[in-house]
């Protein structure tokens, strides 16, 4: 066995010397790998549809990251104009150049919004206000040193918003303020504090509240907030809820009522309760069924509710008078809904986002009676989508069960063998969404498959914390038995080789791979990976101390933790190359993960004999990055890397 090189000095290196053994040790992304000149990026490769009165805006930046408006007649038609010329959004503020559309929130009359830009390599965000004026819109104001949390409340008059606090390291605080530019700065009222993060707001369909989160991720609950209390504070809601999907506010003749969604035993109830000063009183059960409720949004007199079960996801509007039966789904699906991409306000209707079955995910668009507004031919046309999906159980090696999405070219039938890309990512609460990756499409007409387990540390609470701290070794044993399952053809995917992909969080798992199932993995890619967590959280060197230490533990106050990391973390257990082929990315500018860790793992892996190709680039942030290159780098890169698998003579 090759002795395993030490490594230390890598972590003392400041940032001048990293970007001199980065620069000494991979190849600079600012130039595509071959050396060609790759076409520009896709712009962002998303937009955000705003809906003005008669008209719909929708919002894009280009390629240099100005942000443009387009007037849109019907957003059944995103990409068609009504004739007026795209106007530049942030021409009267030239310090937002370059700064990049994270997300909107639009108020209930449909004349007021807010933006929201990031720049990430600072992980800085600012949120600007516009009105619809005549003409074009109107910025009204702008608030900058926020986090992306940010609602319009109050028929867009008020503002609530998480904000850091610029003293302690960790703290924030959420504010309510007006929405007027004048008045905002003697307004600002704070609803809540904490010390070490955790606060979060969610808007409610009724936008007289607000979803507020408290306590780290672990133990965080949701509550309601009223505006119209003097003062604002937060209200219990039954049940002390985890996710914020499964509650909201709706109306009932005029009166607020919290809609709130119970799982339990294969089947979901909807229930109802009255809200009257700041209290929640009444209740009663509206609707009962089979499968597990995932989501719900609400207007006046109904709720619609997402629901999945048996690997498909049906979404029903149900009354919220009495108890309703009998209900006939709106949608029937073979894959993933989504309400939360919802841009429409409810003066329109509402709308789902069908994220699996078909590239790219489809909008289906109701009106408040729950009637389909889309073209029944391009609805037709969806059913038929240039992409297969399934969604495969698995069984870990301690008899856990969990699931994994599939998908593969419609081309190749209703069953895939060939090379399959596992991509990783199981923490934090979180699941990859495969339908939503801009970069599926290159990777299915290449010829791949692409598929991601579901594995603990990853999606609702309970399978979250049953692969965090002390149990990300079971994160590991779900990898692995996703990986035997594509290996095995035990669904209808036969993985003839693996390439194990993963970002951040998903880097650890990636990386892990070559540790514990070298054999069957063939090539493995880490982008900006959590490598290293166990140095890392001892240094306690990322913005994201508390969350971290919530997730992977704290090895400084906690033995076990200790002992745990220690006996997964990738760069600590890397000690022999079998011959998979590697590709890690850094990007310098990470404020998210210490870009020493990428860099500490290459060396490792290189110096035992691995086959390993580092690329940086110096002006990249944590899911920013690669500038100037060709949109296929990725799939480039992996495909000429199975092919000189293939080339080399069998051990």
């Amino acid at each position: 066995m090759e002795s395993s090189p030490d490594l230390a000095w890598v972590d003392d290196i400041d940032h001048d010397r990293l970007l001199a053994e980065l620069a000494a040790n991979g190849l600079e992304l600012g130039a595509p790998p071959d050396g060609a000149a790759g076409p520009e990026p896709d712009p962002g490769g998303g937009f955000q549809l705003i809906p003005l009165g008669d008209a719909w805006l929708r919002l894009e930046p280009d390629r240099e990251g100005r942000l443009w408006g387009t007037f849109v007649p019907d957003p059944l038609t995103p990409r068609a104009s009504d004739g007026r010329p795209p106007i530049r959004i942030d021409d009267d503020s030239d310090d937002l150049a370059g700064w990049m559309t994270a997300r909107a929130d639009i108020d209930g009359s449909g004349r007021r919004w807010v933006s929201v830009l990031r720049r990430p390599e600072r992980e800085a965000y600012v949120a600007l206000l516009y009105d619809a004026a005549e003409g074009r819109p109107a910025r009204r104001l702008i608030v900058k040193g926020v986090y992306p949390d940010v609602s319009l409340l109050d028929d867009g008059g008020r503002l609530a918003f998480i904000e850091p606090d610029r003293e302690i390291r960790g703290g924030q605080r959420a504010v309510v303020a007006s929405a007027d530019a004048d008045a905002f700065e003697g307004s600002r009222t704070e609803i809540a504090y904490s010390a070490d993060g955790g606060l979060g707001i969610k808007p409610c369909s009724v936008r007289r509240f607000f979803k507020l989160s408290r306590g780290i991720r672990s133990e965080r609950v949701w509550d309601l907030v009223d505006l119209h209390q003097d003062p604002p504070r937060p209200i219990h809601v039954p049940g002390s809820p985890h996710d914020p999907s499964l509650f909201d506010v709706a109306l009932l003749d005029g009166r607020p009522v919290l809609v709130q969604l119970f799982n339990g035993d294969g089947s979901w109830t909807l229930q109802a309760s009255s809200i009257e000063n700041g209290q929640i009183l009444r209740s009663w059960a509206c609707a009962t069924g089979i499968g597990r409720a995932r989501e719900i949004t609400s207007g006046t007199g109904y709720a619609v509710v997402r629901v999945s079960r048996d690997g498909e996801e049906t979404l029903h509007r149900i009354g919220i008078e009495g108890f309703s039966s009998g209900r006939e789904a709106l949608l029937n699906v073979p894959g993933l809904l989504d309400l939360r991409a919802n841009q429409v306000t409810p003066a329109v209707g509402f709308a789902a986002l069908e994220m699996s079955g078909g590239l790219p995910p489809f909008d289906w668009y109701f009106d408040n009676d729950g009637d389909c507004r889309n073209d029944p031919a391009e609805a037709a046309r969806q059913a038929t989508g240039v992409a297969r999906a399934a969604r495969e159980r698995c069984v870990s090696d301690d008899g856990y069960g969990f699931d994994m999405d599939i998908r593969w070219a419609s081309s190749a039938g209703e069953r895939f063998t060939g090379p399959v890309i596992l991509m990783l990512y199981g923490a934090y609460g979180l699941d990859l969404d495969l339908d939503s990756d801009p970069d599926l499409s290159c990777w299915l007409e290449r010829g791949f498959a692409v598929a991601t387990p579901h594995v603990r540390g990853g999606g609702p609470e309970q399978r979250h914390l049953a692969g965090t701290r002390a149990k990300r070794d079971r994160s590991l044993a779900d990898t692995v038995a996703a990986i035997r399952h594509l290996r095995a053809g035990q669904g209808r995917v036969t993985a003839t080789e693996i390439v194990a992909l993963g970002a951040s969080a998903g880097g650890f798992l990636s990386a892990t791979t070559i540790n514990i199932c070298p054999d069957e993995v063939d090539a493995c890619i880490i982008v900006n990976g959590f490598v290293d967590p166990l140095t890392s959280l001892l240094r306690e060197d990322t913005q994201t101390r508390a969350s971290d230490q919530d997730e992977w533990g704290d090895p400084r106050r906690n033995v076990n933790d200790l002992e745990t990391l220690r006996r997964v973390s990738p760069v600590e257990n890397l000690s022999t190359a079998h011959g998979a082929e590697a590709l890690v990315i850094v990007s310098a500018c990470d404020v998210r993960v210490n870009p020493r860790q990428g860099l500490k793992w290459f060396l490792r892996y290189r110096a035992l004999g691995g086959p390993a190709e580092l690329w940086f680039d110096p002006l990249g942030a944590h899911d920013c990055w690669g500038a100037g290159m060709p949109r296929t780098a990725l799939v480039d890169w992996t495909t000429a890397a199975l092919d000189r698998r293939r080339g080399r003579p069998a051990a």
